[in-house]
Protein backbone atom coordinates (compact mmCIF):
# COMPACT_ATOMS: atom_id res chain seq x y z
CA UNK A 1 0.00 0.00 0.00
CA UNK A 2 1.51 3.46 -0.94
CA UNK A 3 2.11 6.30 0.79
CA UNK A 4 -1.01 8.55 -0.05
CA UNK A 5 -2.95 5.75 0.33
CA UNK A 6 -2.14 5.40 3.78
CA UNK A 7 -2.16 8.61 4.57
CA UNK A 8 -5.60 9.03 3.53
CA UNK A 9 -6.54 6.11 5.63
CA UNK A 10 -4.91 7.82 8.36
CA UNK A 11 -6.76 11.01 7.92
CA UNK A 12 -9.87 9.37 7.49
CA UNK A 13 -9.86 7.63 10.85
CA UNK A 14 -8.23 11.22 12.69
CA UNK A 15 -11.28 13.17 11.67
CA UNK A 16 -9.32 15.97 10.22
CA UNK A 17 -6.44 16.55 7.35
CA UNK A 18 -2.95 16.86 7.36
CA UNK A 19 -1.50 20.00 6.98
CA UNK A 20 2.12 20.58 5.02
CA UNK A 21 4.45 19.45 6.78
CA UNK A 22 6.61 22.29 7.20
CA UNK A 23 3.87 24.40 8.83
CA UNK A 24 4.99 25.40 12.37
CA UNK A 25 3.17 27.84 15.21
CA UNK A 26 4.39 29.43 18.20
CA UNK A 27 2.37 29.82 21.18
CA UNK A 28 1.39 33.26 21.10
CA UNK A 29 -0.75 32.15 18.13
CA UNK A 30 -3.12 30.43 20.69
CA UNK A 31 -5.04 31.39 23.72
CA UNK A 32 -5.45 27.81 25.13
CA UNK A 33 -2.87 27.27 28.50
CA UNK A 34 -2.99 23.45 27.59
CA UNK A 35 -1.72 24.11 23.85
CA UNK A 36 0.38 27.00 24.19
CA UNK A 37 2.06 24.67 27.09
CA UNK A 38 2.23 21.89 24.24
CA UNK A 39 4.07 24.16 22.04
CA UNK A 40 6.46 25.36 24.11
CA UNK A 41 7.53 21.80 25.35
CA UNK A 42 7.64 20.71 21.54
CA UNK A 43 9.16 23.52 19.96
CA UNK A 44 11.67 22.37 16.98
CA UNK A 45 11.67 25.40 14.40
CA UNK A 46 13.04 28.61 15.21
CA UNK A 47 10.00 30.09 13.07
CA UNK A 48 6.16 30.57 13.27
CA UNK A 49 4.72 30.19 10.05
CA UNK A 50 1.13 32.43 10.91
CA UNK A 51 2.78 35.56 12.51
CA UNK A 52 6.66 35.19 11.00
CA UNK A 53 7.90 35.58 15.04
CA UNK A 54 11.21 34.24 15.18
CA UNK A 55 14.02 33.48 17.68
CA UNK A 56 17.94 32.38 18.35
CA UNK A 57 16.20 29.55 19.85
CA UNK A 58 12.69 26.99 18.57
CA UNK A 59 9.42 28.34 19.20
CA UNK A 60 7.23 26.70 17.06
CA UNK A 61 5.73 23.04 17.08
CA UNK A 62 4.43 21.38 14.21
CA UNK A 63 0.72 22.33 13.55
CA UNK A 64 -0.46 18.77 12.66
CA UNK A 65 0.54 17.89 15.70
CA UNK A 66 -1.29 20.96 17.26
CA UNK A 67 -4.75 19.45 15.03
CA UNK A 68 -3.90 15.72 16.67
CA UNK A 69 -4.67 17.78 20.04
CA UNK A 70 -7.69 19.55 18.73
CA UNK A 71 -8.92 16.81 17.16
CA UNK A 72 -8.74 14.36 20.16
CA UNK A 73 -10.11 16.98 22.38
CA UNK A 74 -13.25 17.12 19.54
CA UNK A 75 -14.18 13.16 19.79
CA UNK A 76 -13.94 13.31 22.92
CA UNK A 77 -17.17 15.02 23.10
CA UNK A 78 -18.39 14.62 19.96
CA UNK A 79 -18.36 11.77 16.86
CA UNK A 80 -20.00 11.09 13.38
CA UNK A 81 -23.74 11.42 13.16
CA UNK A 82 -23.59 8.01 12.04
CA UNK A 83 -22.75 6.45 15.42
CA UNK A 84 -25.56 8.20 17.22
CA UNK A 85 -28.59 9.23 14.81
CA UNK A 86 -31.16 7.02 13.17
CA UNK A 87 -32.16 7.52 9.95
CA UNK A 88 -35.76 7.56 8.42
CA UNK A 89 -36.28 7.96 4.55
CA UNK A 90 -33.03 8.72 3.94
CA UNK A 91 -32.55 11.55 6.17
CA UNK A 92 -31.18 12.21 9.60
CA UNK A 93 -33.56 12.00 12.67
CA UNK A 94 -32.89 15.02 14.86
CA UNK A 95 -30.81 16.14 11.73
CA UNK A 96 -31.07 19.63 13.30
CA UNK A 97 -28.64 18.89 15.89
CA UNK A 98 -25.61 18.06 13.38
CA UNK A 99 -23.11 20.68 13.99
CA UNK A 100 -19.65 21.52 12.22
CA UNK A 101 -16.55 22.13 13.46
CA UNK A 102 -17.22 26.20 13.70
CA UNK A 103 -19.94 25.15 16.29
CA UNK A 104 -18.24 22.47 17.48
CA UNK A 105 -15.18 24.60 19.00
CA UNK A 106 -18.19 27.72 19.80
CA UNK A 107 -18.79 24.30 22.35
CA UNK A 108 -15.57 23.49 23.59
CA UNK A 109 -13.82 26.99 23.07
CA UNK A 110 -12.25 28.46 20.60
CA UNK A 111 -8.48 27.84 21.42
CA UNK A 112 -7.05 30.60 18.87
CA UNK A 113 -7.82 34.15 18.19
CA UNK A 114 -5.85 34.36 15.44
CA UNK A 115 -7.29 34.43 12.27
CA UNK A 116 -5.04 32.99 9.98
CA UNK A 117 -4.48 29.86 12.08
CA UNK A 118 -8.28 29.58 12.76
CA UNK A 119 -8.84 29.25 9.37
CA UNK A 120 -6.35 26.14 9.35
CA UNK A 121 -8.15 24.73 11.58
CA UNK A 122 -11.12 24.94 9.58
CA UNK A 123 -9.92 23.89 6.58
CA UNK A 124 -8.03 20.78 8.45
CA UNK A 125 -11.59 19.88 9.78
CA UNK A 126 -13.53 20.79 6.36
CA UNK A 127 -16.35 18.61 5.37
CA UNK A 128 -16.52 16.61 8.87
CA UNK A 129 -19.78 16.42 10.94
CA UNK A 130 -20.39 16.14 14.21
CA UNK A 131 -23.42 15.38 17.10
CA UNK A 132 -22.61 15.16 20.73
CA UNK A 133 -21.84 11.90 21.89
CA UNK A 134 -24.37 9.75 23.76
CA UNK A 135 -26.77 11.76 22.21
CA UNK A 136 -29.62 10.61 23.50
CA UNK A 137 -28.40 10.57 27.07
CA UNK A 138 -27.49 13.62 29.58
CA UNK A 139 -23.84 14.39 29.64
CA UNK A 140 -22.18 13.83 33.41
CA UNK A 141 -22.53 17.50 34.41
CA UNK A 142 -26.10 17.24 33.56
CA UNK A 143 -26.84 14.19 35.33
CA UNK A 144 -25.27 15.54 38.80
CA UNK A 145 -27.31 18.37 38.22
CA UNK A 146 -30.39 17.20 37.66
CA UNK A 147 -29.77 14.62 40.28
CA UNK A 148 -29.10 17.41 42.84
CA UNK A 149 -32.09 19.03 42.01
CA UNK A 150 -34.29 16.17 42.96
CA UNK A 151 -32.42 15.38 46.15
CA UNK A 152 -33.19 18.94 47.34
CA UNK A 153 -36.48 18.66 46.47
CA UNK A 154 -37.22 15.12 48.37
CA UNK A 155 -35.75 16.01 51.11
CA UNK A 156 -37.28 19.55 51.59
CA UNK A 157 -40.64 18.50 50.30
CA UNK A 158 -41.23 14.74 50.11
CA UNK A 159 -39.18 12.76 52.42
CA UNK A 160 -36.97 13.92 55.24
CA UNK A 161 -35.67 11.05 56.37
CA UNK A 162 -36.47 7.78 54.40
CA UNK A 163 -34.56 9.32 51.54
CA UNK A 164 -31.87 6.80 51.29
CA UNK A 165 -34.39 4.03 50.83
CA UNK A 166 -34.91 3.29 46.92
CA UNK A 167 -38.61 5.13 46.26
CA UNK A 168 -41.11 3.03 43.96
CA UNK A 169 -41.09 5.73 41.54
CA UNK A 170 -36.66 4.68 41.27
CA UNK A 171 -37.78 2.09 38.94
CA UNK A 172 -39.07 4.40 36.72
CA UNK A 173 -35.73 6.48 35.97
CA UNK A 174 -34.13 6.31 33.13
CA UNK A 175 -30.77 4.60 32.82
CA UNK A 176 -28.86 8.53 33.33
CA UNK A 177 -30.99 9.91 36.00
CA UNK A 178 -29.23 10.02 39.69
CA UNK A 179 -31.94 9.02 42.61
CA UNK A 180 -31.99 10.89 45.98
CA UNK A 181 -31.17 7.80 47.92
CA UNK A 182 -27.29 7.59 45.45
CA UNK A 183 -26.64 11.52 45.17
CA UNK A 184 -24.68 11.77 48.05
CA UNK A 185 -22.59 8.58 47.25
CA UNK A 186 -22.12 10.37 43.97
CA UNK A 187 -20.88 13.80 45.55
CA UNK A 188 -18.73 11.66 47.50
CA UNK A 189 -16.66 10.25 44.14
CA UNK A 190 -16.85 13.55 43.16
CA UNK A 191 -15.28 15.06 45.97
CA UNK A 192 -12.68 12.26 45.36
CA UNK A 193 -12.22 12.55 42.21
CA UNK A 194 -11.68 16.37 42.52
CA UNK A 195 -8.81 15.92 45.44
CA UNK A 196 -10.25 18.63 47.71
CA UNK A 197 -9.66 17.07 50.74
CA UNK A 198 -6.85 18.72 52.68
CA UNK A 199 -4.88 18.51 55.15
CA UNK A 200 -5.34 21.16 58.25
CA UNK A 201 -2.33 21.81 60.05
CA UNK A 202 -2.30 21.48 63.89
CA UNK A 203 -2.40 25.09 65.21
CA UNK A 204 -4.66 26.69 62.80
CA UNK A 205 -6.18 29.51 64.31
CA UNK A 206 -9.96 30.31 64.20
CA UNK A 207 -12.03 32.97 65.37
CA UNK A 208 -15.46 32.48 67.34
CA UNK A 209 -17.74 35.39 68.05
CA UNK A 210 -20.54 35.46 70.65
CA UNK A 211 -22.89 38.75 70.47
CA UNK A 212 -24.54 39.97 73.56
CA UNK A 213 -25.35 42.73 75.59
CA UNK A 214 -23.13 45.21 77.36
CA UNK A 215 -23.87 43.86 80.62
CA UNK A 216 -22.62 40.29 80.03
CA UNK A 217 -19.32 38.64 80.16
CA UNK A 218 -18.18 35.54 79.02
CA UNK A 219 -14.69 34.07 79.08
CA UNK A 220 -14.66 30.38 79.60
CA UNK A 221 -14.98 27.86 76.62
CA UNK A 222 -17.84 26.21 78.18
CA UNK A 223 -19.23 29.97 77.04
CA UNK A 224 -17.45 30.29 73.61
CA UNK A 225 -16.80 26.66 72.42
CA UNK A 226 -18.93 24.72 70.97
CA UNK A 227 -22.52 25.36 71.72
CA UNK A 228 -23.50 22.46 74.49
CA UNK A 229 -26.06 19.74 73.48
CA UNK A 230 -28.53 21.18 75.39
CA UNK A 231 -28.55 24.54 74.08
CA UNK A 232 -28.54 23.74 70.39
CA UNK A 233 -31.69 24.39 69.92
CA UNK A 234 -31.85 26.56 66.54
CA UNK A 235 -30.51 24.90 62.95
CA UNK A 236 -27.93 26.36 61.11
CA UNK A 237 -26.48 26.32 57.92
CA UNK A 238 -24.75 22.96 58.38
CA UNK A 239 -26.39 21.42 61.72
CA UNK A 240 -29.30 20.85 62.55
CA UNK A 241 -31.09 21.71 65.90
CA UNK A 242 -30.03 19.35 68.80
CA UNK A 243 -27.00 18.63 66.77
CA UNK A 244 -23.61 20.95 67.67
CA UNK A 245 -21.00 21.18 65.86
CA UNK A 246 -18.02 24.40 65.59
CA UNK A 247 -18.31 27.30 63.21
CA UNK A 248 -15.50 29.52 63.38
CA UNK A 249 -13.92 31.85 60.76
CA UNK A 250 -10.41 32.58 59.46
CA UNK A 251 -10.66 36.33 60.75
CA UNK A 252 -12.55 38.57 62.98
CA UNK A 253 -14.09 40.76 60.67
CA UNK A 254 -15.54 37.21 58.85
CA UNK A 255 -16.57 35.90 62.37
CA UNK A 256 -18.57 39.19 63.24
CA UNK A 257 -20.69 39.17 59.67
CA UNK A 258 -21.60 35.72 60.13
CA UNK A 259 -22.89 36.30 63.34
CA UNK A 260 -24.14 40.00 63.90
CA UNK A 261 -27.08 41.50 62.56
CA UNK A 262 -27.24 45.09 63.07
CA UNK A 263 -30.72 46.49 65.29
CA UNK A 264 -31.56 49.81 64.83
CA UNK A 265 -31.09 51.23 68.45
CA UNK A 266 -29.84 48.51 70.20
CA UNK A 267 -26.35 48.30 71.56
CA UNK A 268 -24.05 45.10 71.20
CA UNK A 269 -21.34 43.77 72.08
CA UNK A 270 -19.15 40.73 70.59
CA UNK A 271 -16.83 38.87 72.97
CA UNK A 272 -14.03 37.54 70.19
CA UNK A 273 -12.42 34.39 70.71
CA UNK A 274 -9.69 32.20 69.35
CA UNK A 275 -9.22 28.94 69.09
CA UNK A 276 -6.73 26.75 67.67
CA UNK A 277 -6.58 23.18 66.33
CA UNK A 278 -5.00 20.32 68.88
CA UNK A 279 -3.15 18.23 65.58
CA UNK A 280 -3.34 17.81 62.00
CA UNK A 281 -6.44 16.95 60.51
CA UNK A 282 -8.49 16.30 57.02
CA UNK A 283 -11.16 18.72 56.20
CA UNK A 284 -13.19 19.07 52.98
CA UNK A 285 -11.89 22.26 51.55
CA UNK A 286 -14.72 23.79 49.46
CA UNK A 287 -13.02 27.16 49.46
CA UNK A 288 -10.94 27.01 45.80
CA UNK A 289 -12.56 24.68 43.59
CA UNK A 290 -10.24 23.69 40.75
CA UNK A 291 -10.66 25.71 37.37
CA UNK A 292 -12.83 23.92 34.91
CA UNK A 293 -9.96 22.29 32.52
CA UNK A 294 -9.22 23.24 29.22
CA UNK A 295 -10.37 20.56 26.62
CA UNK A 296 -7.34 20.14 25.10
CA UNK A 297 -5.66 19.09 28.28
CA UNK A 298 -5.70 15.16 27.41
CA UNK A 299 -4.49 14.15 31.44
CA UNK A 300 -7.55 16.72 33.26
CA UNK A 301 -10.33 17.22 30.81
CA UNK A 302 -11.99 13.80 32.03
CA UNK A 303 -12.82 15.95 34.87
CA UNK A 304 -14.34 18.95 33.30
CA UNK A 305 -17.86 17.60 33.46
CA UNK A 306 -17.58 17.00 37.56
CA UNK A 307 -16.03 20.65 38.03
CA UNK A 308 -18.94 22.26 36.07
CA UNK A 309 -21.33 20.70 38.34
CA UNK A 310 -19.00 20.89 41.59
CA UNK A 311 -18.94 24.76 41.39
CA UNK A 312 -22.52 24.94 41.14
CA UNK A 313 -22.93 22.87 43.72
CA UNK A 314 -20.79 24.78 46.30
CA UNK A 315 -22.38 28.13 45.20
CA UNK A 316 -26.06 26.44 46.14
CA UNK A 317 -24.11 25.01 49.29
CA UNK A 318 -22.72 28.82 50.61
CA UNK A 319 -25.48 30.93 48.96
CA UNK A 320 -26.62 33.14 51.62
CA UNK A 321 -30.08 32.65 52.87
CA UNK A 322 -32.70 34.72 54.24
CA UNK A 323 -33.74 33.82 58.22
CA UNK A 324 -37.37 34.73 57.09
CA UNK A 325 -39.16 31.80 58.88
CA UNK A 326 -38.11 29.05 55.95
CA UNK A 327 -34.48 28.63 56.97
CA UNK A 328 -35.23 25.11 58.95
CA UNK A 329 -36.38 24.31 55.33
CA UNK A 330 -33.25 25.92 53.09
CA UNK A 331 -30.49 24.60 55.59
CA UNK A 332 -32.26 20.49 55.22
CA UNK A 333 -29.98 19.60 52.03
CA UNK A 334 -26.39 21.40 53.18
CA UNK A 335 -27.48 19.88 56.74
CA UNK A 336 -27.53 15.97 55.10
CA UNK A 337 -24.31 16.98 53.11
CA UNK A 338 -22.85 17.54 56.06
CA UNK A 339 -23.73 14.64 57.87
CA UNK A 340 -22.84 12.26 55.46
CA UNK A 341 -19.28 13.84 55.24
CA UNK A 342 -19.03 13.58 59.24
CA UNK A 343 -20.34 10.11 59.11
CA UNK A 344 -20.32 8.09 56.00
CA UNK A 345 -17.19 9.49 53.64
CA UNK A 346 -14.35 8.31 53.41
CA UNK A 347 -10.93 9.02 51.57
CA UNK A 348 -8.77 6.92 48.87
CA UNK A 349 -7.15 5.56 52.11
CA UNK A 350 -10.01 5.06 54.18
CA UNK A 351 -9.60 8.39 56.67
CA UNK A 352 -12.49 10.46 57.70
CA UNK A 353 -12.56 14.04 57.51
CA UNK A 354 -12.81 16.00 60.93
CA UNK A 355 -14.64 19.70 58.86
CA UNK A 356 -15.89 21.71 55.82
CA UNK A 357 -14.04 24.86 54.93
CA UNK A 358 -16.42 27.23 52.79
CA UNK A 359 -16.32 30.77 52.22
CA UNK A 360 -18.59 33.17 53.81
CA UNK A 361 -22.14 34.37 52.44
CA UNK A 362 -21.63 37.37 54.73
CA UNK A 363 -17.88 38.39 54.04
CA UNK A 364 -16.66 38.79 50.34
CA UNK A 365 -14.27 35.81 50.22
CA UNK A 366 -13.71 35.44 54.01
CA UNK A 367 -13.49 31.61 54.79
CA UNK A 368 -15.36 30.01 57.81
CA UNK A 369 -15.10 25.89 58.96
CA UNK A 370 -17.42 23.67 60.80
CA UNK A 371 -15.77 21.19 62.58
CA UNK A 372 -17.04 17.91 63.70
CA UNK A 373 -16.20 18.91 67.82
CA UNK A 374 -18.51 19.44 70.45
CA UNK A 375 -18.30 21.64 73.65
CA UNK A 376 -16.57 19.41 75.48
CA UNK A 377 -13.50 18.90 72.71
CA UNK A 378 -13.21 22.73 73.77
CA UNK A 379 -10.33 23.45 76.38
CA UNK A 380 -8.23 26.17 77.48
CA UNK A 381 -4.67 26.01 75.89
CA UNK A 382 -3.00 25.70 78.93
CA UNK A 383 0.37 23.49 79.06
CA UNK A 384 0.11 20.23 77.45
CA UNK A 385 -3.02 20.58 76.48
CA UNK A 386 -2.75 18.96 72.96
CA UNK A 387 -1.62 15.42 74.87
CA UNK A 388 -5.19 15.01 75.58
CA UNK A 389 -7.02 13.25 73.03
CA UNK A 390 -9.95 14.18 74.07
CA UNK A 391 -8.76 18.44 73.34
CA UNK A 392 -9.57 18.78 69.84
CA UNK A 393 -9.99 23.11 70.15
CA UNK A 394 -7.71 25.15 72.91
CA UNK A 395 -8.70 28.57 73.42
CA UNK A 396 -5.80 31.19 73.23
CA UNK A 397 -7.30 34.58 73.36
CA UNK A 398 -10.55 36.47 74.67
CA UNK A 399 -11.52 40.32 74.10
CA UNK A 400 -14.72 42.38 73.66
CA UNK A 401 -15.57 44.34 71.08
CA UNK A 402 -17.93 47.32 71.03
CA UNK A 403 -20.64 47.13 67.86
Amino acid sequence: MGYWKNRMIEQQEQGWDFLDEDVHVCAECFDDEAIKQFIESNAEEKECFYCQASSEKAIAASMNEVLTIIGSAVKSEYTDPANELPREDGDWVFGGSIMYIDEVLEQLGWPTQNDEVAEAIREAFRGQSYVKRHFFSLSETEQLRFGWSDFVDAVKHRTRYLFTLPAKDDTELNHDEIPPHKMLDEIGAVIRNVGLVQEMKAGTKWFRVRIHNPAESFSTTSELGTVQREKAIYPNRMSPAGIPMFYGAADEPTAIAETYTPKKGQKAVATVATFETARDILVLDLTSPPPIPSPYDEDSRHLRHVIAFLKDFISELTHAIEKDGREHIEYVPTQIVTEYFRHVFRTPTAKSVKGILYRSSKNGNGVCCVLFFENENCCAAGTGWQLDENNCLGLTEVFRKNL
